[in-house]
This record gives structure tokens, sequence and C-alpha cells, in this order.
């Protein structure tokens, strides 16, 4: 089994039955126990599970197990995040450093990584980043949009949330979206959240865009930032060698994250 399909295996088995011991997930996936750790750590900072002493719990309710889609997203090319999140922590964030983050699950998976990272000012439209805010830098400001709530993808959208990144400014926001080509830029498909992202972006001094190289050379219905609105963008080593050569030559500021340096 592939590991990807063992981590949505056992996040699907966690959402069932709420909690379970290492030992008895590596018994039903024929697995190790310290390869059971090891996925059940990149849950964690996914924000899909928590773990505990010989065991994990699900993050989650009721209303939550039914929103598969979300928690498979978390977890799809769960490496290649987790690369490009550590990559952008530690060469885009400063202390006392003021960021916007997207509700992109690749943007969520820059929070693990801002640990040791002094006096962050923070803000997301989305509550699944604001848990993930919370749990790892209790000690940092953490701010939250408000208006109105998308159950789905349990993301604050509309005017309300529009406005509240009019009144404020960040050094750095951080975007994400389903899709990037040369001709149509960052998009993504949810046209509420898109409009989100670019009251984002209109507000920060830089914007960086973190996108897993799958991504690359799809498009997608609304666009998020143009071509030539772009300056940096964070992806990692699958990118194929021809796109890498295109996105530079149209003077992006393009960086890879190495893979294994987030293992």
């Amino acid at each position: 089994m592939l590991p990807e399909v063992r981590r949505r295996a056992i996040l699907s088995h966690l959402a069932q039955v709420g909690s379970d011991t290492i030992i008895q997930m590596g018994k039903r996936f024929h697995v190790s126990t310290m390869t059971v750790r090891r996925d059940l750590k990149i849950l964690q900072e996914a924000g899909s599970v928590t773990m505990s002493h010989g065991g994990a719990i699900f993050n989650g309710d009721a209303f939550q197990l039914h929103e598969t889609h979300q928690l498979e997203r978390a977890n799809i090319r769960a490496a290649e995040k987790r690369a490009i999140g550590r990559y952008a922590a530690a060469n885009f964030v400063d202390d006392d450093d003021v960021l916007f983050l997207d509700s992109g699950t690749t943007v969520r998976a820059i929070v693990p990584f801002l640990q040791g990272k002094r006096n962050l000012t923070v803000a997301s439209n989305s509550m699944r980043t604001i848990d993930a805010l919370f749990r790892y830098l209790p000690d940092s400001t953490i701010l939250c949009t408000g208006g109105l709530l998308s159950s789905t993808a349990q993301t604050f959208v509309g005017p309300v949330a529009e406005r509240f990144f009019e009144d404020f400014f960040a050094r750095k926001a951080f975007v994400s979206g389903v899709g990037f080509t040369l001709p149509a830029g960052l998009a993504d498909s949810q046209m509420l959240d898109t409009a989100v992202k670019k009251s984002m972006i209109r507000s920060a001094e830089a914007t960086v865009v973190v996108i897993d190289s799958s991504k690359i050379g799809y498009p997608a219905m609304a666009q998020v930032m143009g071509t030539q609105e772009i300056r940096t963008l964070v992806t990692d080593e699958g990118i194929a060698d021809s796109d890498r050569r295109a996105i530079l030559d149209h003077g992006i500021d393009l960086q890879v994250a190495p893979i294994d340096a987030a293992e």
C-alpha cells in the first residue's frame, strides 16, 4: 500500500472509531509501529489527528466525519506539502512578522514549522488553519476574519471576510490554489474563497505562492493572481524541467523545496 493511500485509510479508520492505539493500527494495516507513528505525525501536522501516549485521536466531531473530501485533500501529496511548508517557514518568515494565510492545505502545511518564530501575528479565514495556529503557536497573536462560514471547507467568505483584510496590513501573504498555468496564473475553483485571497494579496507587502508540483500545468475556473503579478513561487522538486524553465523565463522567482529535507 502506498504511503498516501495508507494515511488516508488510517484517517478514515480514526474518523470512524474516534481513537485507536498505534499497536492496533499497525496490526490492522499490516505495518510496523514505527511506520504508524510516522504516518500519524504527518496527519497531526496536517491538523487531522492528535497523537496521544501510545495512540491517536481524530480531530473532529460528528459533522466533520462526513467531510471526506477535505480530509483527503489535507493528506494527498503530504510529503510534498510538508517540504514546501518547511521551506516557506524557514526562508520567508521572520521574527515579528505579520502574516496572512489563505485556506489551502499547502499553506496550512507551513504552520507546524512556524514554531520557534517569535512574536508573530497571523490572520486567516480558515477555521482549520486557525485551529492549527492555536495548537502550534499558542503565544502568537492569531486573528480570524469572521464572515459567512462555508460549512464544507470551514472557511469564512463573503464581504465581511474580504473587508477584514482591507483593514489590516501584512508583510507577507501566503496563498495557494488548485492550479497554475503560465497563461492564466494561479487559479482556484471556489469563487468566494478566491475573492478573499485577492483581498489578502492587496493588503500584503509581498505575496508568496505555494503550490505542489502536481498542480502546475492545470487550469482552474477563478483566477487568484495573474502570472505577471506573481513574484515568488515555491513548489516541490517534483516539478518538470520544462515547467521550471518556463516559469523562470517569465521572471518569477521559482524556489524548489527538497522533499527529503522535510522527512
